[in-house]
Parts: C-alpha cells; structure tokens; sequence
C-alpha cells in the first residue's frame, strides 16, 4: 500500500524570522509555527467505513517511538511491530513485524497539494483546495510518501495478555534507532500503522523545515515558488532531454504544480527537439 501525507506550515517565512531571533535571545526552538499547526492529509483511498476507522484510530497506542528523527535529504525505513488482540480467540495475541518505508521529505507547490486533495477527495474538499490557491503566500508544504507492504508484514500468534506482550517487545527494541511498537485493532492494523507513521511525522516536520530553510530551499523567488521546487524541476529538466516518458511527466508535473506558465517556453522546446 502507498500513500502520500503531507504537512504545511502557513506564514513559515515570517515564522522563521521569529524563530531566528528567539534562537539569538537563548530560547528553545518552538514546536510549529506560530498561528499554524502542522496537518496530515492521506491520500488513501476508502479502506472501510468512517466509523471504523475512527475506532482504529482511537484505540491505537503507541508503545515504543523511534528514537531518531526521520531523514531529511533521504528515505527512512522504520521496523515496526503491531501488537493486536484475535478477535475469535481470548487470552491470544497476533504479532506483525515489518518495515514502513517513508521516502525523502518533498517540499510541493500549495497548487500541487490542492489538485492532490480534490482528485482524491472530490467535491467535499473543493472549498479547502480553493482555500489553498489563494493563499499560496509564504505557504510551506512537504509531502511525505509512505509505503509498505501487507504481504511483507510476518505474522505470529502467542498466548498473553496484550499490554504485556507489548511491553516485552518494546524492551527488546530499545536502543535501536528506527523500531516502532504499538497496539492496534486487528482486522484494521493498516490504519493503526498510519497512524503511528502521522505521529513519526509530525515529530520529525519541525526539523525537517528547520533543515530546510537552512539550505535556503524554503525561500520563494518569482511568484513565491520555494527554491526547493525549483531545484526539484531543474533536475526533471536536465533528465527529461531526448527523453519521451521524461518529458511526458515533466509536463504532467509543471501542471500539477501550476508552474506550466512560467517553464511553457523552455518545456516546448524540449518537445521540439524530440521530434527533431
């Protein structure tokens, strides 16, 4: 299964000028932004009814958190354990092990985030997308991308009781960096793992813009585009020449992103000297 979650921070450019003066003054760096909190949005398709869901959610803990933050400039593999009780059989616990596979922090376009949100959600997000467009100012906005596997996750049954088994295998993984233990709904595992990779995000997000704009991908030049995005299309650019497929997704993506206008001459010209 692959998913996509995303984090935006509003008015960050005037959040970092804040932040760098606290800094100087000898304060603790802040946890969000001020007057923005941190939000996740999947773009997972429907796995079941709300009502279910919402019981996932509400009944997952999170027993052992990784100890070090989410990579920056790479993807990040996490080891994680999903302690639920059988549904059919009392005193009996199933244990999953597997990998959640979080890809390199992505920072997008306000627009991109938008067309994302509407070709998922339809209609009922249409008032927030609009929301969005129009206040692509000083906007931040990274994409994180999930993925892991059903048929990968092992499986074992144990007898116990389910805080307890929990608890053994969390003293087991301590110490390891990237492990996550955590008790969840058995026939809804898939959204307590979701949930725990929300919370391993929002813990890592706050560091990961603060990297960020220390690299100076964070600012906007023309038209408030984060440089990050535009070292992002110079890189598709540079790839995509002689290339059909290339050139193809690179046209998709300018699109997605609301960024054709401004690149239009430059991409056309790719695709003449294709055909050349």
């Amino acid at each position: 299964m692959s998913i996509s979650a995303y984090v935006y921070a509003a008015g960050y450019q005037e959040h970092l000028k804040k932040e760098n003066l606290r800094l100087q003054n000898g304060a603790a760096p802040s946890d969000t932004p001020d007057g923005a909190e941190p939000n996740i949005q999947g773009t997972q398709q429907s796995m079941s009814s709300q009502e279910d869901i919402s019981y996932a959610i509400q009944m997952t803990e999170t027993v052992l958190s990784p100890e070090s933050n989410l990579e920056t400039f790479g993807a990040t593999v996490i080891d994680y354990h999903i302690i639920t009780e059988l549904l059919d059989e009392v005193g009996k616990v199933r244990i999953r092990h597997g990998r959640l596979h979080i890809e390199r922090p992505q920072v997008i376009t306000p627009t991109y985030y938008a067309n994302q949100l509407l070709e998922n959600f339809g209609e009922e997000a249409s008032e927030y997308a609009e929301w969005l467009r129009n206040s692509q100012q000083g906007l931040r906005i990274i994409q994180y991308g999930l993925r892991f596997r059903k048929e990968e996750a092992e499986e074992e049954v144990v007898e116990g009781q389910i805080k307890e088994v929990a608890d053994q295998i969390a003293d087991q993984e301590k110490g390891k960096n990237l492990a996550g233990v955590l008790i969840g709904v058995d026939d809804m595992w898939e959204v307590s793992l979701l949930k725990f990779a929300s919370e391993v995000i929002q813990g890592s997000a706050q560091t990961h813009f603060r990297e960020l704009s220390k690299h100076g991908l964070l600012e906007g030049t023309s038209n408030d585009i984060p440089n990050a995005v535009r070292v992002e299309i110079e890189s598709d650019f540079r790839n995509a020449e002689g290339d059909r497929d290339r050139i193809h997704a690179l046209g998709n993506k300018l699109r997605q992103y609301g960024i054709l206008d401004e690149y239009e001459d430059r991409f056309f010209e790719l695709v003449k000297q294709l055909r050349e």
